[in-house]
Order: structure tokens, then sequence, then C-alpha cells
């Protein structure tokens, strides 16, 4: 079985938990015509989604590294838009979406993701000789990361900007930029994460909520001991499709930020079980292609989007399983919400592309940009040596 044949039965899986779990929670609008209403949007969207898969598994993933400046400067003008009202739509308290219809519009947001990986990985492919200076290797990528970032954090959405900014650093210590310069600039931090945390009454909230939710429990607690109560009631196989208690109006956000808290409620310990393991899959995957990817960008590239899918998954799950603070960090594929599942659906064409190309020498293309570099020219890069030497041992294991 080739590795994208696996990805994608991997991502239709998820998806097919994703449609029961929407269409189950839509059940909470008793008797109206507006039954199906979010089921109909997700399916619409996961349409559209899967249309641009299949045309980024197709398009040769070097023309993105041409695009990496362009696609940076229209998420700036895009989350800047979405601070104007008028254009911006309010949404619980922030300003977070560009609406162009009831059915249709964008979070700027989650371009962004997308945008700093094709950004960063394109940078690392043409600077990456000096990836070990301060300027050229840390402070310019560090720089339009803290820009992106902070026009995030103007929505206000605190949660996805760090997000970003974990990201970001991730990919920088992988192409070989010191930990030094990272130490340094996260104790110059702590002023603004302090200032950001405690002295903004709604987050300082959802601190002490993830410390002792029972301390409030009819408001900043709310969400996480409804979310226990539906994970404690799902037991080891769960309360069946459409079973679930919770959904009916005591959990927010049931279908998209909350939905893996309804299927362990609605599938048990054993539906809870397989869509970690599906993410493991996906991120097993995701390395054995980076670990074959013949180019910097293209295996910076696959990292990120690789990380990307996983990071996710762990802070949705940690947050909805009160081990880590409430932030509004959608699950992969599952959540429901245009933005995230298009932009992760194209996250994973862009990683077929790159393991048709790699590990298929037959649809190998020619280099779309002279900043690629053979694979020879990577292994003298010592940070992607090591990442292979890290990457071989997972792309390794037998079972498919």
């Amino acid at each position: 079985m080739k590795t994208w044949h696996f990805i994608i039965y991997i991502v239709a899986a998820l998806l097919g938990f994703s449609i029961i779990t929407v269409f189950s929670t839509d059940t909470t609008i008793f008797g109206s015509n507006a039954n199906s209403y979010q089921s109909i949007k997700h399916l619409l969207w996961i349409f559209i989604s899967v249309l641009l898969l299949i045309i980024m598994a197709k398009v040769d993933y070097h023309h993105l590294q041409k695009l990496g400046t362009p696609l940076l400067v229209m998420s700036f003008i895009l989350l800047l838009l979405v601070l104007m009202p008028g254009i911006g739509t309010v949404t619980n308290g922030a300003r977070r979406w560009i609406r162009f219809s009831s059915f249709l519009g964008i979070q700027p947001s989650e371009f962004a993701k997308l945008v700093i990986i094709i950004f960063i990985s394109s940078y690392i492919a043409k600077n990456h000789s000096c990836m070990t200076e301060f300027i050229k290797g840390f402070t310019i990528p560090l720089g339009i990361t803290a820009l992106t970032s902070g026009l995030i954090i103007m929505e206000p959405d605190f949660g996805t900007s760090v997000f970003i900014a974990i990201l970001s650093l991730i990919m920088l210590i992988a192409c070989g930029t010191r930990i030094i310069y990272i130490f340094f600039t996260a104790i110059a931090s702590v002023p603004f994460i302090y200032k950001m945390l405690f002295e903004v009454s709604f987050r300082l909230d959802r601190l002490k909520a993830f410390l002792d939710p029972w301390k409030d429990p009819l408001g900043a607690g709310y969400h996480v001991i409804q979310s226990w109560i539906a994970l404690g009631s799902g037991g080891l196989t769960g309360l069946g499709i459409g079973g679930s208690r919770q959904k009916l109006l005591f959990l927010p956000e049931s279908s998209s930020d909350f939905i893996f808290t309804i299927i362990g409620e609605e599938f048990g310990f054993i539906g809870v079980m397989i869509i970690i393991s599906l993410f493991v899959l996906l991120i097993w995957q995701g390395l054995k292609i980076v670990h074959a990817t013949k180019d910097v960008f293209g295996f910076f590239l696959g990292l990120g989007i690789t990380v990307m899918f996983g990071l996710q998954a762990i802070i949705n799950i940690a947050v909805v399983s009160g081990s880590a603070p409430t932030k509004g960090i959608p699950l992969p594929f599952i959540s429901s919400g245009g933005s995230s599942l298009l932009f992760s659906m194209i996250g994973v064409g862009i990683l077929i592309n790159i393991a048709r190309q790699s590990l298929s020498p037959d649809t190998l293309n020619q280099p779309v940009v002279n900043a690629k570099t053979s694979e020879n020219s990577m292994d003298k890069i010592l940070p992607v040596r090591i990442w292979r030497n890290i990457t071989s041992k997972i792309a390794g294991f037998p079972w498919q």
C-alpha cells in the first residue's frame, strides 16, 4: 500500500466520524425545519475541501515555494480585514470570520496556519546555510511569526496565536536555529505572556477553571465539567449514535471544539481510542513522507503540515479532557466549521503531492524553482540529518 493511499483512508475514516457526529448533534433542534442545517453545511464544506485536496495533490508543491511571500501578504491582508467593522463578523465576542453568506465564510487565522508553514519552509529552503545566524536564521522568520500572531491576538484569539508561534519555533529548531536564541526570547516574552494570561479577565477565569472547575461550575468551569460528564457517560462502548445527552444544549460547541467529547459519549472508550489511533497513524505516515522527501522545501513543508495536524489534535483532546485550559483549537477533519476543514484538507493534498513525488520515481517532477536542494545537499544540513534519523525510526515501523 502506498503511503498516500493510507493517508486517504485515515482522513476518510476521520471524516466518517465527523459526518456521523455532526449529524447526531444536529438533532438537538427538535421539530424544526433547520434540523439538518449544520449537517448540510458540513457536507458542503467536505465536498469543497475534497475538490481542493484533489487539486493540491496533483499540482506540483514546488510552485508553493515561489508563492510563499505573496501568500503571506494575502494572509496579512485578510487578518487586517477581519478586524474591520462591517467586514469581520463578531461571534462570541471575537471578530474572527469574514462571511459571504450564512453557509460560506473564511477564518483568516486558519489560512494563516498553513501560510506560515509554506513561508517558513520557503525561507529555510532559500537560506538553509544561514539558519544558525541570529538575524537571517532567527530574527527575520520570528518577526514574521510575531506579526502574524499579533494580528490574531487582536481578534482576540490567543490560543491560535500561541499555536502558530509554537509551530513556527518547532520548524526553526528543526532547521538548525540555535536553542539559545529561543531560550532568551522565551524569557523576554514572560512579561507579555503574564499580561495576556493574568491581566485579561476571561483568560484568568479560564486558567482558574482549569485548576479547579468546581469553583465556578456554572461559569468558567462549565465547559470542562460538562465534557467530563459526557466522557464518563460513554463508558466502554458508548451510548450509541444519537444517544448523547450532553449535546442537548448542555455542552456548548458540541459539534465543533468539543466534538471529541460527543464521540466519547456516543462511541465510548473504544471510539475515543480509534480516533486517537487514527491521528497517531496520520502522524506516522506524515513522518514517513518527510523522511523520504528529497528537497529542503518539501522536507520542511511536510514536517510543518504533519506537526500542525498532530499539535492541533493533542491540544484539542487535552482541552476537552480537562488536561489543558480551554482554547478554541478545532479537532482536524472532525470538528464542524469550514475554514479548519478546508485548510486541513489542502494540507493533506500537499502532503499527498510530496509523497507522490518523493516515494514514486515514476511520478517525480522536475524542480520548479532553483532553490530546490538535492538529497545529497540536504544530508549536509546537520538538523535535517538529525530529524531524518528520528523519522527513520518511525518510518521503518513495519505494520501498515
